[in-house]
């Protein structure tokens, strides 16, 4: 469903004056505020004192092409939304411009249905794009103030701040539907493998925090997305596998939760490098995120959610055990196996308390 877009202004650059007529006059019965330019240096000097969600230009043109007004455009405004009107013999062109930042091309002669259609994505996705940047600035001026004295009193608020971060675990999991109790449950199931797989206890803590906290660059993602009945386009599947990244930046500025930055950042790495953010494999991945991994996986299959139906723990194991070597890191999973099913029965249980 296309949302609802307050500003509505857009500038059109052409060096036909009859396109640019036919064009101001269909986007100005759509609802729009419409701005023109007879070529690419008219049109960035417009586009410089307006700055318009949405530009369609031209890319044959004297003076400046389309294709040069596209990169200035984009330096001077990095989400501005712009669509590249082109004929068949410029595909190629229209295609560079891709790299550039365009957000689509079409070709001429002009479906005014289609562009309408495209339009109205461009500037949504550009609504996207400002949205989370505002959740971003906002999260971090909010975690700055939380914590501007966090390594002045850290050994005395150890204890409050694992409450803390369980909270806030439990408050992350309520915004993501389907996931209650989550992280609690994964941090459990993550340091009983840890301790079968021989972790250190030293290491413990910054596993622990970064079980809790794996998902906290969630809190970034636009709700339209996150909570979003349907599959994702990849567009917003683009913004959903930022959120590694911006918990990263989130967590890394509080120096009592450095150490749970390789679990929050690299919790959705496989072993055979098909993961993200950065495509680690095997043990190039942090030791914490190989962990986790298998922990929140175990969760996830035993455990319904919308999309899924729970299976029984030791089909959850077996599977798991299935996956060895491709999503899982093998010793990882061997230590798992070692963990008695009591054990885990009883993380189960301990987490709805």
């Amino acid at each position: 469903m296309i949302r609802k877009l307050a500003d509505r202004r857009v500038l059109i650059v052409d060096d036909d004056r009859q396109v640019r007529r036919v064009l101001g006059e269909f986007f100005a019965a759509n609802g729009y505020t419409c701005h023109s330019a007879a070529n690419g240096q008219e049109g960035l000097a417009s586009f410089d004192a307006e700055r318009p969600p949405l530009t369609v230009t031209d890319m044959n043109m004297p003076v400046m092409d389309g294709l040069e007004l596209l990169k200035q455009a984009r330096t001077m405004e990095p989400d501005a939304a712009i669509l590249v009107l082109t004929g068949m013999a410029d595909v190629q062109t229209a295609i560079e411009s891709l790299k550039y930042g365009a957000y689509d091309f079409i070709l001429k002669p002009v479906n005014m249905d289609e562009l309408l259609i495209v339009a109205e994505r461009a500037l949504e996705h550009r609504q996207l794009l400002l949205e989370r940047r505002e959740y971003h600035a906002l999260l971090e001026r909010r975690v700055g103030e939380a914590t501007r004295d966090l390594a002045a009193t850290l050994r005395e608020l150890e204890e409050t701040y694992r409450s803390t971060l369980e909270a806030l675990g439990s408050a992350i999991d309520t915004r993501d539907l389907g996931t209650q109790a989550h992280s609690r449950r994964v941090r459990g199931y993550s340091l009983a493998i840890a301790r079968s797989h021989g972790v250190p206890e030293a290491d413990m803590s910054d596993l622990e925090h970064g079980v809790l906290l794996h998902d906290i660059g969630k809190i970034g993602i636009p709700d339209a997305i996150l909570l979003k009945p349907g599959p994702l386009t990849p567009a917003e599947w683009k913004i959903m596998r930022t959120h590694p990244t911006v918990g990263r930046d989130l967590v890394a500025k509080i120096p009592f939760l450095r150490g749970a930055v390789p679990v929050v950042y690299h919790h959705h790495e496989r072993w055979d490098g098909t993961g993200y953010p950065l495509g680690l494999k095997g043990e190039a991945i942090p030791l914490g995120a190989r962990i986790f991994a298998v922990a929140d996986a175990f969760d996830a299959m035993t455990f319904d959610r919308p999309y899924s139906r729970a299976i029984d723990l030791d089909s959850a194991r077996a599977e798991i055990q299935r996956s060895a070597a491709t999503h899982f890191d093998p010793g990882v999973v061997q230590s798992f196996v070692g963990v008695p099913l009591e054990l885990l029965e009883e993380i189960r249980r301990r987490s709805t308390e």
